[in-house]
């Protein structure tokens, strides 16, 4: 189903993008848990401004010396055969590799939307399509399925920065094509009951809910009056 708000905003794939201030609350070593939701929308199967192997960054939190998290999407085509793959990740302040979870979207239907969830704890990283729960990665120290534990030399330490968040990019090297809407952060792990509901249009909670953006309406407005997003250049659209 589509997101139940009446608006969206859509981003150009080239220079758009919405900013948001660095805070505590959108950091998760100051949280010790961070669960992100958002509608997104692509409008393509590649990416006119991609990076690296062939992907976009089309949201998170860092800049090329000073990263913390994003997700990501590849193109249909890309280096590393991940068919418009989208990806949670955490990493090191330094950046390059990171840890995260990720789902395979070969199905992708320009135009179609997709309710995205990424979870992180002290340990592990989760991702959720359409509210359902697809992977869970460890991204320090091991332990039992379902996550998947990784080698200790590639285990990540996250460090809280001054990077905004932004929507549509993350640091500026690639660009998101379609429509993002109802951009949420809790700091707090939400179970599977509370991702499902959200997904589908139900109660959204309350509790730990640090930011609000609807991206439906001419500001973004952060609807728990704590933060708010400069827009730079993006066109809402009606759902």
């Amino acid at each position: 189903m589509p997101p139940t708000s009446p608006s969206f905003l859509q981003f150009d794939g080239f220079t758009t993008y919405a900013e948001i201030a660095s805070a505590p609350e959108f950091s998760l070593p100051t949280t010790g848990a961070l669960t992100v939701s958002a509608w997104i929308r692509p409008s393509v199967h590649t990416f006119p401004s991609s990076e690296s192997s062939g992907y976009v960054h089309w949201m998170g939190k860092g800049e090329s010396n000073s990263q913390e998290w994003v997700f990501r999407i590849y193109n249909k085509r890309n280096d590393e055969k991940r068919h418009n793959r989208i990806s949670f990740y955490v990493f090191n302040a330094a950046g390059k590799e990171g840890i995260g979870s990720h789902f395979d979207n070969e199905d992708l239907t320009p135009g179609d939307w997709i309710h995205v969830t990424g979870v992180a704890d002290a340990e592990r990283t989760y991702i959720y399509k359409d509210g359902v729960f697809q992977r869970c990665d460890r991204y320090t120290g091991t332990g039992d399925p379902p996550c998947h534990n990784y080698d200790s030399s590639l285990w990540v330490t996250p460090t809280a920065g001054t990077a905004p968040v932004r929507i549509g990019t993350r640091d500026l090297h690639s660009f998101f094509m379609g429509g993002i809407a109802e951009v949420r952060f809790w700091n707090r792990v939400l179970t599977d009951s509370e991702i499902a509901s959200v997904a589908g249009g139900g109660n959204v909670p309350q509790d730990g809910l640090v930011a609000e953006f609807l991206l439906n309406q001419d500001i973004a407005r952060d609807t728990t009056g704590t933060h708010s997003a400069n827009v730079i250049a993006g066109v809402w659209k009606a759902s």
